[in-house]
């Protein structure tokens, strides 16, 4: 299981980093229809933040706070979409966004319990 969420840590990762550099320097071809809903310092806030936790979802420590962010980013992201698209393109954002929910759950379920202080772990 650890080998799957690293394998899809490192899809969404590549995913999101070039969705968000793609967003931040062409802007220009997201006006029109949808692109039009947010300013473009919105815009840019998102595509800083989308490259940011992309990377963070490779670091051990930052995987589920990252894995969290992206599912709602895309989420959100297809909730403006749904309006002007419609259902074929909005998955292009749900299939990312479970995939995500689906890291940050298997990252929670996978995290190492505390054991009592009497119970020594066997190594």
């Amino acid at each position: 299981m650890n080998f799957l969420l690293w394998v899809l840590q490192i899809l969404l990762a590549l995913w999101n980093l070039i969705g968000g550099v793609y967003t931040f320097f062409h802007y220009e071809n997201l006006k029109g229809g949808w692109g039009n809903d947010l300013p473009k310092s919105v815009w840019m806030a998102i595509a800083v933040l989308q490259v940011l936790f992309a990377l963070a979802l490779l670091l051990p420590k930052l995987t589920l706070i990252a894995a969290i962010y992206l599912a709602s980013n895309a989420f959100l992201g297809c909730l403006l979409f749904a309006q002007y698209a419609g259902f074929p393109g909005m998955l292009w954002g749900v299939i990312p966004a479970l995939l995500a929910a689906f890291v940050a759950f298997g990252r929670i379920a996978l995290k190492p319990f505390k054991t009592h202080p009497s119970r020594k772990e066997a190594r």
